[in-house]
């Protein structure tokens, strides 16, 4: 008999091991979301970084935004205008673990990008952040997934990503 009853709480015992793990499953899509979000509220709050927005023109949607130099620009562009920019793309997930370490997934840091670009052809945050600047403005911006590339995999950047940039503008075209 109690050879019996203890077969059976075994039984019963891993019937319940096996139901239960079927709901332990990693979402590893959602887990990157929540990872990435995180990381952006991470700026909120943090000592030169101000939340940055156009009013009107892309909803209540905010970056945050550092300025690490002033330019000596009057004029910021705006969606229609061209620019020239110098920058650096990092995931924010990595920049928040270690910036000195963290390895840009896109660079013309060293470069003026030749090609100038319609700010409006940009991911949304950059073109706020753009719009935002003037010629010689040198920036941190960190830019939210639904901002940037959505919940896409594009090149070395996976779905859900926050990005954090280091952007110079260098000219407006008008």
């Amino acid at each position: 008999m109690l050879r019996k009853l203890a077969h059976t709480f075994i039984l019963g015992l891993a019937s319940l091991f096996a139901l239960s793990s079927c709901n332990d499953t990693i979402d590893t899509q959602q887990q990157r979301r929540e990872d990435n979000e995180k990381a952006f509220r991470s700026f909120q709050g943090k000592s030169g970084y101000s939340r940055v927005s156009i009013p009107g023109i892309y909803g209540d949607n905010y970056i945050y935004m550092k300025y690490v130099t002033r330019g000596t620009g009057t004029v910021k562009p705006i969606a229609t205008d061209n620019v020239r920019r110098q920058y650096t793309g990092y995931l924010t997930t990595d920049w928040v673990k270690d910036g000195n370490v963290a390895e840009y997934f896109d660079s013309n840091a060293s470069k003026t990008v030749i090609d100038p670009s319609k700010v409006s052809g940009d991911i949304i945050g950059m073109a706020i952040a753009l719009q935002n600047m003037v010629v010689g403005d040198d920036v941190e911006v960190v830019i939210p997934w639904y901002l940037g590339y959505g919940a896409a995999s594009i090149s070395s950047i996976p779905s859900y990503s926050s990005l954090f940039f280091k952007v110079k503008l260098v000219e407006i075209i008008k």
